[in-house]
């Protein structure tokens, strides 16, 4: 209902006109009675369009904390850490709080809801009702977290050397490994990475290219697939694998992603690789891995705080890399909607959601994208 306003305060006395134009006053009439319009802001936007890129949370002008309760697009999204999300669609990414941090649970409505950890993520995963977090800068920590009540457990906690006596590890044959050798396992724990295997098994993966499964608390068992040997020997640089990245393709195997190349780890069959051109052994290590469906995946980040050029690229099935063409270098301020803010990105892990878009945080912008890749996917073959 239109309520015309009241005459303002300053009327102290009646004012006598000579005459009305009836014109005037229906526009005043009109004029006090129109409706202020409504807010535009759209709090949970989605890209609807194959290349195109949308803003889900983070306020890159934020110099604050995240708040319980405020609008994602309304928060600092600061932080990085991977990112990962439920069945339900809430979707989960670290924030800088304090000195400490909080993982952060973007709800359906587009609120954000905070939660303290026991670590500070550098990844995170989601099989089922659980939340698979890891921390991995020095030694290694792996915690599950149930997000119906946000009960946590510490499953794996290796952060000295003298933590190794309580971790039992297993060889690929069922062998217990001696405390000599599980002694010259620690240093390798540095830059680990976490995936979820199809059946729900998280596998960690080493700075060496080692694979553990995680079997329960304090128990770790090397896993060897079919050929993997053979795959990680390609693509190794000095003895390292150096893992930045592992998802799910999109046939329930694994693609494991490290400085050198990357590594397919079918459900059946044996494990292949692809190692990266020579070109590339000098630019900063791609961050991300996205799979693109019929065997092909895109890496992305490898980006920096100077404006370089962002590389985003293509690697097919049977290994052939292209180039793929998303614009040049794009700040943060000039955000536009396209995939140049993507592949602008300093991103930390990405995971597709329901409807096939793909969620990825960006640490340098501190925003999280909700984007759709382009129908045809295709590029300038990679230079040698």
């Amino acid at each position: 209902m239109c309520i015309p306003p009241a005459a303002p305060s300053w009327h102290h006395r009646p004012v006598r006109y000579n005459r009305v134009i009836a014109g005037v006053v229906v526009l005043a009439a009109v004029g006090g009675c129109t409706e202020k319009p409504k807010s535009a802001f759209d709090p949970t936007p989605k890209p609807v369009r194959p290349g195109q890129a949308v803003i889900i949370a983070g306020d890159t002008n934020l110099n604050r904390d995240p708040r319980d309760g405020e609008y994602g697009l309304r928060s600092s999204a600061y932080g990085g850490g991977g990112i990962a999300i439920s069945a339900g669609g809430d979707i989960y990414y670290r924030v800088y709080y304090d000195s400490e941090g909080r993982v952060a649970r973007l709800g359906r409505d587009g609120k954000v809801s905070l939660y303290g950890v026991d670590i500070v993520p550098d990844q995170m995963v989601i099989y089922g009702d659980d939340l698979w977090l890891i921390a991995a800068g020095f030694g290694i920590k792996v915690l599950r977290v149930s997000v119906a009540g946000w009960r946590q457990a510490e499953v794996i906690k290796w952060m000295d050397l003298k933590d190794s006596k309580n971790i039992e590890v297993r060889d690929s044959a069922g062998g217990s490994l001696s405390a000599s050798v599980k002694l010259q396992l620690y240093p390798n724990w540095k830059g680990a990475k976490l995936v979820v295997r199809a059946d729900g098994v998280p596998i960690v993966i080493s700075k060496t290219g080692m694979l553990f499964e995680v079997r329960g608390p304090g128990r770790l068992d090397e896993w060897r697939p079919l050929g993997y040997g053979d795959a990680l020997a390609k693509v190794v640089e000095e003895g390292e694998f150096q893992p930045s990245d592992a998802v799910l393709d999109d046939q329930g195997g694994l693609v494991l992603l490290g400085h050198g190349g990357i590594i397919r780890l079918p459900r059946t069959g044996s494990a292949t690789s692809v190692r990266f051109p020579k070109s590339v052994s000098r630019l900063p290590s791609w961050s991300t891995v996205v799979s693109a469906g019929q065997g092909a995946v895109v890496l992305l980040g490898g980006m920096k705080a100077s404006a370089i050029a962002p590389r985003p690229t293509l690697v097919r099935r049977d290994g052939r890399m292209e180039r793929l063409s998303w614009g040049g270098f794009v700040r943060c301020d000039k955000f536009d909607g396209s995939l140049s803010s993507v592949a602008s990105a300093m991103s930390s892990g990405s995971v597709r959601a329901a409807d096939g878009s793909i969620l990825m945080n960006d640490k340098g912008c501190g925003r999280v994208y909700s984007f759709k890749l382009p129908d045809r996917l295709a590029g300038s073959a990679f230079e040698k």
